[in-house]
């Protein structure tokens, strides 16, 4: 059908307010794309936000729009420029103040942008700061020329119309934002206006206009895809928070009343029937969620005074402009019209900032509202909205998913790459091996599922939070159904069993498209396939699985111990150790090791079934498994709502579903057969799934390799006759070597006539490994992500207000299990001084969020404060009880008791401690934190009550609203208190001395003693809750007036002017953290 897509084109003037409106006005007016000139700010990471190098174009979608994702074409100072679909949008933005000849030479780089576009059309739009009478003003300007002459030599038409200005100064009009286009899209541009009487809270109007675009193609019967269905079709949806248990247990009981089906069960009707129950079970105990294509039609924080408060803005505008256009009428009067007119330019100015103000207040108020919510959810929507690593820093709503943004066409385009058809003539290799049965020969009995094997199938879905499939059905809602459906169920897996089929429905999959970062957007290569199954089939998928590996485990043949990936005590720690041990093992000898890592394309969606089938029978798996298996790989599916809500199907030949829990095991299954082939003499083959990384050890690097460039391509050969391709071009290679021998210089290994560079380094697994595993590479790499981390995460952790101490401590865990992953390899005796350099900036950042206190407090008082020890003593303990679950392993002990582990755990805990508090014995930074605490530290570490507050911790630290610290900053000009004038206001006279609080003192001394000094009034907090709660409220008082004090002062015309607080620069940066 046919589609539009409707533009905004606004100046913002850099004011937040102007940006705020923007956002709100685009939610309104439901606009798909605005471009924007001297944007506010472009948040980084975001997929919705496209901006240029110099903060002066952008352009944005909205969050909410079914618009397909754009693609950054190209960047510069002033312009940026996305393509949508087959359009490519330009912003611009050239200031008023820089010469002609500065202009001329950014037209010329407009110019070859252009060229460079072509035969693609283009939309050019934004402020240009030049005039024309072309485009409506009275006079055309020396930048207008070249603009006009420019515009006709690239082939670009002007689609402004009209005369009414787009800039509305106090000091006059004019016309400056143009909108250029292509011919062929220029006919397609539909309602150009400028829009008169709408705040923008900027000097410049908003543009509107809409461009229409062709109908999407039909579509096509192709090979594995079905015609679109209707959007009736699509995914029901329950609000779980509002489950009512009790109902749902009375549901189920009331569906468990319905008479059996005869025997044998029909397993396709039976499980047609258990997805009705289920969603019968649903809507009597919790409502259904409607359809949100329509998207939010305000920001979070809008309301109706700030909507009152913008008509009253819009219409003294409207005042302003009526008697602008009276001017000739009165040119007998002008001192009266001049007054007037200013009266009612200043009435207008007061109602903008009326409205900005109320804006930011509001802003404000849903920020506080959020971080509420934290204390008692604190994995809910704020965290969810802020930990998004594609919008760091910013609110993230709801937005449609990827499949309905992409046009019908690029979406099976995209989908048929990714979900390939089967391979004609391919011929699976023959792997041999058992056979314990001849195929189409049913087994004498087949073992049927017991409620002990589903008992255990739905504690480890309970163990996860994933999202339903098709049918809506969340695993949280089945397990308590199963109370009185399980008979049922068990029935219905049995009859799958002894039929060999899985159910149709079970084999359809939701289908959900992620985005890879920095990958095309109109390829398949951009993008993630997960597949959501329905959580009853996985139920029967678990349980299969578990038959499985046992099978594996106790009849054989078993998986090859070089495979890391899907596997019960094997982890990707295990897998980057086997490499090392292997390096480790020919330096040691004097020689070297080549790892070549290579990349599967596709992996687990084109393996073949065939290929799949000979390796069961190759591990003797019986046959009735073998049956259903087959009938579970056959004629499957994926479904996924499309553009306009339109239900798409696809039918899946090959792999196995990602987001399955059967799929990993059979691809286990499929590929060991790589594994499985004789290899030279000093080769090796190492996998986490589909990860493959060959090594080479040989005497030398000649040796190396050439053993290297022999075995992958034997390697590469397997994998190829398995059906999979390998992508060469991706492959890299790195080498091992002891000290004092550096490998030869450009060095590289050709295969199939692809050319392999030997690097510095190479990422494996989520670690950069260099050649002496000093892990220098992997800290640099990791250490600007941590501190992405921790500042998105401290938006949440405010000084005042937010989530208590929990919930910042669990924050700060997220941080500190990113930095802590795969310390057994990396945590050593000598890589401990590269830990701490590296560690120590993002764990001080943490932990400051976590006490609340001053960016400038040192790394051992805010750890110390907030009883976090150092991260590189955690990896050493860490990389210790790995070792000791390692040799548990290898004496035979597959699961350790409970009691053990708790034991284990409390005496790491205890070392860490310990080492931490020698370490602190001679503290480098934080003395008088540090020996404040030393003496309790124990009882301050293990603490379970004391939460801190932001200005508790600015005594216990020192730094804060105190004469020497601000000083120190340049804050002050002198250490004076300017509560009594002594000379030197530190923590220490606050707290004990000043005269000014006295009153307070008396009543903490009453609570915690006379001894005020700080070691004293620490020892005294741990004391009692009663103590701790007098120290909180002396520190409140005192320090807010303190505070209050150092506010009026910054304010005072006498204050030094080099000291006086600048208005707007702090606040940019806060304005910039609320949600728009």
């Amino acid at each position: 059908m046919d589609h539009t897509y409707r533009f905004l084109q606004g100046n913002m003037n850099h004011s937040a307010g102007a940006q705020d409106m923007l956002l709100q006005t685009m939610a309104e007016w439901s606009i798909d794309v605005a471009v924007v000139a001297e944007p506010y700010f472009v948040p980084p990471a975001d997929d919705c936000w496209f901006g240029d190098v110099d903060g002066l174009a952008a352009i944005h979608i909205r969050r909410t729009a079914m618009v397909p994702p754009l693609a950054m074409v190209t960047r510069g100072p002033g312009i940026v420029a996305v393509q949508l679909e087959n359009i490519v949008v330009i912003g611009v933005y050239f200031s008023p103040n820089r010469p002609t000849v500065e202009f001329e030479r950014f037209l010329d780089g407009l110019e070859v942008i252009a060229r460079h576009l072509a035969p693609r059309s283009v939309i050019l739009a934004g402020d240009f700061n030049a005039k024309s009478v072309a485009w409506g003003s009275p006079f055309t300007d020396a930048r207008g020329r070249l603009l006009e002459e420019w515009a006709v030599a690239v082939g670009l038409c002007i689609v402004n119309r009209g005369s009414i200005a787009t800039c509305v100064r106090w000091t006059g009009e004019s016309i400056v934002d143009l909108t250029f286009a292509s011919s062929p899209v220029a006919r397609r541009i539909l309602g150009w206006r400028v829009v008169v009487g709408a705040e923008s809270l900027s000097d410049h109007r908003y543009i509107r206009y809409d461009l229409s675009a062709p109908a999407p193609a039909p579509a096509a019967g192709a090979r594995g895809v079905d015609p679109p269905q209707s959007a009736s079709r699509s995914f029901p949806r329950w609000a779980l928070k509002l489950l009512n248990r009790e109902l749902l247990v009375e549901a189920s009981m009331v569906a468990a009343w319905a008479p059996k089906r005869p025997q044998p069960v029909d397993v396709e009707t039976e499980a047609e029937w258990f997805r009705g129950a289920m969603h019968r079970i649903c809507d009597a105990s919790m409502p259904r969620v409607g359809s949100r294509h329509s998207g939010r039609r305000q920001s979070p924080w809008w309301s109706p005074e700030i909507a009152r408060l913008r008509a009253v803005s819009i219409r003294a505008s409207r005042r302003c402009t009526r008697h602008r256009r009276r001017r000739r009428l009165r040119r007998d009067e002008p001192v009266a019209f001049a007054e007037e007119e200013a009266r009612l330019h200043r009435e207008y100015r007061a109602a903008k900032d009326a409205l900005r103000l109320a804006i930011r207040r509001a802003k404000e108020q849903n920020m506080e509202r959020l971080l509420e919510a934290l204390e008692a959810d604190p994995w809910g929507s704020p965290y969810k909205m802020w930990a998004d690593k594609l919008v760091r820093g910013k609110l993230r709503p709801w937005a449609p998913s990827m499949t309905e943004r992409l046009q019908p066409q690029q979406l099976r385009d995209i989908v048929s790459a990714l979900f390939p058809q089967e391979r004609e003539g391919f011929v699976p290799p023959a792997m041999g091996g058992p056979s314990d049965t001849v195929d189409g020969q049913a087994p004498a009995e087949v073992p049927r599922i017991t409620e002990a094997e589903l008992r255990v199938a739905v504690v480890k879905m309970t163990a996860k939070d994933t999202a339903p499939g098709p049918d809506g059905v969340h695993g949280r809602v089945l397990a308590l159904a199963l109370g009185a459906l399980g008979d049922r169920l068990l029935e219905l897996y049995n009859g799958c069993l002894e039929s060999g089929r899985f159910p149709s429905l079970w084999r359809t999959g939701r289908l959900v498209l992620l985005r890879k970062e920095g990958r095309p957007v109109d390829t398949a290569a951009g993008y993630r396939p997960i597949v959501l199954l329905d959580e009853a089939g996985k139920l029967l998928e678990r349980i299969l699985a578990a038959r499985i590996v046992r099978h594996l485990v106790g009849v054989g043949p078993d998986l090859s111990a070089e495979q890391y990936g899907f596997r019960e005590g094997r982890s990707t720690v295990d897998a980057i150790l086997r490499v090392r041990s292997l390096s480790d093992e020919a330096v040691s000898r004097g020689g070297v090791a080549l790892a070549v890592s290579l990349d599967i394309a596709n992996a687990f969606n084109t393996l073949p079934w065939t290929v799949i089938g000979g390796a069961l029978e190759r591990h003797g798996v019986p046959l009735y498994l073998r049956r259903l298996v087959g009938s579970y790989l056959g004629a499957r599916s994926v479904v996924c709502t499309g553009y306009g809500g339109t239900l798409h199907r696809f039918r899946s030949c090959r792999g196995v579903p990602q987001g399955s829990v059967l799929g990993p095991l059979l691809w286990n299954i499929g590929y060991d057969w790589v594994l499985r082939g004789a290899l030279l003499p000093g080769l090796r083959v190492i996998c986490y799934a589909d990860d493959t990384l060959v090594v080479a050890r040989g005497d030398d690097f000649r040796e190396s390799a050439r053993l290297a460039t022999a075995g992958v391509a034997l390697v590469v050969g397997r994998i190829r006759r398995l059906g999979l391709d390998v992508a060469l071009n991706k492959s890299e290679a790195l080498w091992f070597h002891g000290p004092r021998r550096a490998p030869p210089v450009d060095t590289h290994i050709v295969v199939g006539g692809v050319r392999i560079g030997v690097g510095v380094q190479l990422k494996y697994l989520g670690l950069v490994l260099d050649s002496r595993w000093a892990f220098r590479a992997h800290f640099a790499e990791l250490v600007p992500r941590l501190m992405g981390t921790a500042g998105s995460l401290s938006r949440l952790l405010p000084n005042i207000g937010g989530p208590d101490q929990v919930v910042r401590r669990l924050y700060a865990g997220v941080v500190r299990s990113m930095a802590l992953y795969g310390a057994p390899v990396w945590a050593e005796p000598r890589n401990r001084a590269t830990m701490a350099r590296f560690l120590r900036r993002p764990q001080r950042t943490v932990a400051i969020r976590v006490i609340r206190g001053y960016r400038t407090v040192s790394f051992e008082a805010a750890c110390v404060l907030a009883g976090t020890p150092p991260w590189e003593l955690e990896a050493e303990s860490l990389a210790a009880d790995y070792r000791w679950r390692s040799e548990l392993r290898a004496r035979g002990v597959a699961r350790v008791p409970e009691s053990e582990l708790r034991a284990r755990k409390a005496h790491s805990r205890r070392s860490v401690l310990e080492s931490w508090s020698r370490r602190l014995a001679n503290p480098t930074w934080g003395l008088r934190t540090v020996e404040a605490v030393y003496p309790v530290f124990d009882d301050w570490v293990n603490r379970g009550e004391g939460r801190l507050t932001f200005r508790l911790v600015q005594v216990l630290t020192g730094h804060g609203c105190f004469g020497k610290y601000l000083r120190r900053i340049g804050a002050e000009p002198t250490t004076r208190c300017h509560h009594c004038g002594h000379d030197l206001d530190t923590a220490e006279h606050t707290l004990a001395v000043c005269p000014a609080w006295e009153v307070q003192r008396r009543v903490l001394v009453a609570k915690i003693g006379p001894d005020l000094s700080l070691p004293g009034v620490v020892a005294s907090m741990l004391g009692s809750d009663e103590s701790w709660k007098a120290m909180l409220d002396f520190c409140e008082c005192t320090i807010s007036q303190k505070e209050a004090a150092g506010r009026v002062r910054e304010s005072s015309p006498h204050y030094a002017e080099t000291r006086r607080r600048r208005a707007g620069g702090r606040d940019r940066g806060r304005i910039r953290d609320l949600a728009p």
